[in-house]
């Protein structure tokens, strides 16, 4: 899968406009299965055409800032074992590096080709982990239960490797409830050691996430344990998740919360809500998010997209709580006829996306004022261009062993 998409941010910074192109979320998917033992892997080559970032305002993480970093090379590559069902029970152990237990899908998979600022605040990615589940149910209803423990620094680069003396300093649990088809419910917490520096010293992360995903329609493979469609290649399935002939319904809401700090003593909290929202049908896509979350801001380097990274002498010098609005708008794949259908080619999918972010300082005084540094309250983004997809593509990501769709 790949996403060309042509950005203009204004203001971006500074009070000045600026336009990029971009070909982001390049990635190369493969799972495979055989007997109780699965093996999901991603490679990510946004090392290779996002050096840069990519313009999104409020993002941050991994020493960008309003610019989204490039994922790491090896994005996942998780092995798991899984037990045959007994009385609908079933369990799994599952070793590698990728998504922990906590939190909400990978924004990769969802709607949109803009990230929400919760990122780092909704999912904990790209880690060292081992960790086991057990669900008991159907694939319509039934419950799931997941702990793992992994590293807790995070990546200092697209190419950099994790600090393997951290293995197993950190640790995340997740249940799952799933009440009827389409519909789950999950509460997360995780306890993540030194995340900003990686040889540890920094704060440390207290964080808790609640989600409600309501996900029905043709093909969408929005039950939690529902594998696509049969026969269904990616050719009648986009990235957004719409069916070529059938409708969809998405609905996702979750609250985050991240603690900074030592030991029981909190220095910094921050908060985040979420809603979005997504219509399809005959393969047009209409989707909405709204989001208000808290972002700690720290001292910019001479690129002002750029924080120090693994710093020891980082200072956060405010908070700023960021208001976005996002509508995403997708069309029917380009093609004509059966080539639509056919295996194996390519699909391309045209989309236009708008955003409007409001960004405010949460705490007064404060030494970052957002007006003073955009140069205007409101910031906008207009987005377009062409998703591809190659093969069949998966509906969900960081699910492993027992919760694999």
């Amino acid at each position: 899968m790949g996403v060309v998409a042509i950005t203009h941010a204004t203001p971006a910074v500074f009070g000045e406009s600026r336009t990029e192109g971009y070909l982001t979320q390049p990635n190369v998917m493969a799972t495979l299965s055989r007997s109780g033992l699965s093996f999901a892997g991603t490679l990510n080559l946004e090392g290779y055409t996002l050096r840069r970032g990519e313009l999104n305002a409020g993002i941050y993480g991994e020493g960008f800032v309003d610019r989204r970093h490039p994922h790491t090379l090896v994005h996942e590559a998780m092995l798991a074992l899984t037990s045959p069902s007994t009385h609908g029970l079933r369990a799994s152990l599952t070793a590698g590096k990728g998504f922990t237990p906590f939190g909400t899908d990978d924004p990769m998979m969802r709607p949109f080709v803009k990230y929400p600022v919760n990122h780092h605040h909704a999912q904990i990615i790209e880690r060292v982990l081992v960790g086991g589940a057990v669900a008991w149910g159907t694939v319509s209803r039934g419950v799931s239960i997941e702990h793992a423990v992994f590293n807790g620094d995070e990546p200092v680069g697209p190419f950099a490797g994790p600090q393997w003396q951290r293995v197993g300093d950190s640790r995340a649990s997740r249940v799952t409830l799933m009440p009827t088809r389409g519909m789950e419910v999950q509460a997360s917490r995780a306890f993540v050691r030194s995340p900003g520096i990686i040889q540890g010293g920094a704060f440390d992360h207290t964080q808790s996430s609640l989600s409600v995903r309501i996900d029905r329609g043709a093909g969408t493979g929005g039950d939690a344990a529902t594998p696509t469609m049969p026969g269904h290649s990616m050719s009648d399935h986009t990235k957004s998740g719409h069916a070529m002939n059938g409708a969809r319904r998405y609905l996702l809401a979750e609250v985050a919360r991240t603690d900074e700090g030592f030991g029981a003593a909190r220095a910094f909290r921050y908060h985040s809500a979420l809603l979005e929202g997504l219509v399809s049908n005959r393969g047009w896509s209409g989707a909405l998010r709204l989001e208000r979350t808290d972002r700690p801001e720290s001292e910019r380097l001479l690129d002002p997209f750029r924080l120090p990274n693994g710093h020891i002498d980082f200072q956060i010098i405010g908070i700023t709580q960021w208001r976005v609005a996002t509508l995403n708008v997708a069309a029917p794949p380009l093609g004509t006829g059966r080539l639509r259908h056919v295996r194996g080619l390519p699909h391309f999918v045209p989309y236009v996306e708008v955003s409007v972010a409001q960004p405010r300082a949460r705490l007064s005084p404060t030494v970052f004022i957002p007006r003073d540094f955009y140069g205007h309250s409101t910031l906008w983004s207009f987005t377009t261009g062409l998703r591809l997809h190659v093969g069949t593509m998966r509906t969900r990501m960081g699910r492993y062993g027992v919760l694999a769709p």
